[in-house]
Order: C-alpha cells, then sequence, then structure tokens
C-alpha cells in the first residue's frame, strides 16, 4: 500500500503525486531487476467508486496524475481501479500487482484469496526481506496449531525464483 499502519482518518493526508510514482518505480525495479519480468501494476482509487472522479478527490488531485507520470516513465500502470472489485478479476485482467491507497484496502481482500500461499516482500531497502504473511502467532505458542505454509512459500520464493539479495 502507498500508506501503511496509520489510521483511516490520516489516509488521505499521507498521499501524495510523489509517494505514489516513488513506489510504483520501487514495485517496477525489483520485477525487472530481481525477477527478470515486466509487471502489470494495477493501482486502486482511495474512494468507493473513485468517488466518481469528483474536483477535489484523491483519485483527481494525486492518484491519475501519478499514473500519467508513470507511464511517461514506460511503468505498465492501470487505475484508479474501483477499489470495491479490483480483486475480484485481477488474475483475469493480468495484473502481477494491485497496489492500493491503505492497509486494510489490500491486504484484508489479499489474505481472504491467498490465505496462507501469501508472503509478504518489503522493498525499497538495501536487502530483499521476504516474510509469512501473518502475524507472530504468539497466542499458538505451545498448541501445535501454527501453520508453516506461508513460511515455506517463502522458502520456495527464494528457490523458484533464484532471487539475489
Amino acid at each position: 500500500p502507498i500508506t501503511t499502519h496509520i489510521k483511516l482518518k490520516k489516509v488521505s493526508r499521507n498521499i501524495s503525486k510523489k509517494k505514489i510514482v516513488d513506489k510504483l518505480i520501487t514495485i517496477n525495479k525489483f520485477f525487472l531487476k530481481k525477477l527478470k519480468m515486466k509487471p502489470k501494476i494495477g493501482i486502486l482509487g482511495l474512494n468507493p467508486h473513485n468517488d466518481e472522479f469528483r474536483k477535489n478527490s484523491e483519485e483527481r488531485k494525486f492518484i491519475i496524475p501519478a499514473i500519467k507520470q508513470l507511464r511517461k516513465k514506460r511503468v505498465s500502470v492501470e487505475g484508479p481501479l474501483s477499489p470495491d472489485t479490483a480483486f475480484l478479476d485481477f488474475k483475469k485482467k493480468g495484473f502481477n500487482v494491485l497496489v492500493g491507497m491503505y492497509h486494510d484496502q489490500v491486504l484484508s481482500p489479499f489474505k481472504l484469496l491467498f490465505k496462507f500461499d501469501a508472503i509478504n516482500i518489503t522493498l525499497g531497502i538495501p536487502y530483499i526481506r521476504i516474510s509469512p504473511d501473518h502475524g507472530t502467532g504468539k497466542n499458538l505458542i505451545k498448541k501445535n496449531l501454527a501453520n508453516p505454509k506461508s513460511l515455506m512459500e517463502c522458502i520456495k520464493f527464494f528457490n523458484n525464483r533464484n532471487v539475489k539479495t
């Protein structure tokens, strides 16, 4: 997401064209350099139905200008996508990545769709950080209930992609 762990009421104040462009360029570079593929990126709007692109909406002020700038830099990006339906047919539309404006806008549907098959990749730091895409599970300690599948997916990602750190 463009913003991470902030209160919902602060999301709008923490979105900017620059932040969107910078984050999507980071994602694009990761795919090109580490995964050896050009990604198709979908970017979600902030408001329900993208607030129908009203004059002062975040879509008009930040998201659409960022998309235009990214396209000039040859980043394959589409949007703003309607947040309520973007995850329904992202595979059919060929997206490799969907980027939302805030944490739960993308993580909730992502976890619902992929459950324990998901991994978390942190970009924009000097090394590749990959972790299981779930919490620490402290409540599962010594109960023999933890599911290791996401951890195994992290290991498979490194092995299958031959990712160089």
